[in-house]
């Protein structure tokens, strides 16, 4: 009997609500007290929906930025012999394309955890090793220029002879004159350039590149700008300060480059492409004092 009253109690107000909307307050007044209750119980739901969806961003941007970090610097590593390929290019247009190419499979990026600053001893450490096919004496780029050579190997860290420790010497050209000369390292992040005779044409500012000469460093390569230009009495040679264009003491990513197939291209031909660039305006050091 009591559920027949209340059927017939509900059919009712059904009817009443829908043909008079007498009930109108009241259904309102319930959902307005009922939708904060709602909020409430859904709350945790969208919490973790939010956090979920913000990690799940903050984790692709932070890939896709270190992508673009990889890229950045694979691009800045292949500028570098830009330069030098257009000095060349009316001689060597025919070669372009062949010569030195930067790829993903000639270089591997490494990330520098030691930077020594003792000016007796300067080198890096870099997180890959002898499980990673690093070899002895491969050269070491940053986005801007040569920084050194790899001289020592754990199974999964390498060493960084940097060019200006007292024991580094590497031979450069000067890109603007082609005059060849062997940079030395003297330990307080500067080098300086030997063997350029006080009767060359150099000037302070000129960039010194690798010149691929001994094998061990790749050609064409940014290695050092030109500091200071000195005579030194009666030597017939000058004393040429530099500071090396790669940040040694700042880079934090780097490329080694694989010296096989980086190997520059003038060893595949028996004759010399060398040639005298087009002659600087400007007047050369000569008595530079």
């Amino acid at each position: 009997m009591q559920f027949i009253i209340a059927f017939i109690l509900a059919i009712v107000l059904m009817a009443a609500d829908h043909y008079g909307q007498i009930l109108g307050n009241v259904r309102s007044a319930l959902l307005t007290t009922l939708t904060p209750i709602e909020r409430a119980a859904t709350f945790p739901q969208h919490l973790y929906q939010l956090i979920t969806t913000d990690f799940t961003s903050i984790n692709s941007l932070e890939r896709e930025n270190q992508q673009l970090k990889t890229e950045i610097l694979l691009l800045k590593a292949k500028q570098q012999q830009l330069v030098n390929l257009e000095l060349q290019v009316e001689r060597l247009e025919s070669l372009l394309g062949t010569t030195g190419k930067i790829t993903n499979r000639t270089v591997q990026i490494a990330t520098i955890t030691f930077y020594s600053s003792n000016p007796l001893s300067q080198f890096l450490t870099l997180n890959k090793g002898s499980l990673d096919k690093v070899k002895k004496q491969q050269t070491v780029i940053d986005s801007l220029g040569i920084m050194g050579q790899i001289i020592d190997l754990t199974p999964t860290t390498s060493r960084v002879l940097l060019l200006t420790d007292p024991d580094h010497q590497i031979p450069v050209r000067v890109q603007r004159t082609g005059q060849r000369g062997i940079l030395n390292g003297t330990g307080h992040n500067h080098a300086q350039l030997g063997f350029i005779p006080v009767n060359s044409e150099i000037k302070v500012g000129d960039m010194l590149e690798s010149s691929g000469l001994g094998g061990i460093f790749p050609a064409g390569y940014p290695v050092a700008r030109i500091t200071k230009i000195e005579t030194q009495g009666d030597n017939p040679y000058f004393k040429i300060t530099a500071i090396p264009i790669a940040k040694l003491n700042q880079s934090h990513r780097v490329l080694i480059i694989n010296r096989e197939e980086a190997e520059d291209w003038r060893n595949d031909f028996d004759f010399d492409l060398d040639f005298n660039l087009k002659a600087d305006k400007t007047e050369p050091v000569g008595n530079a004092q």
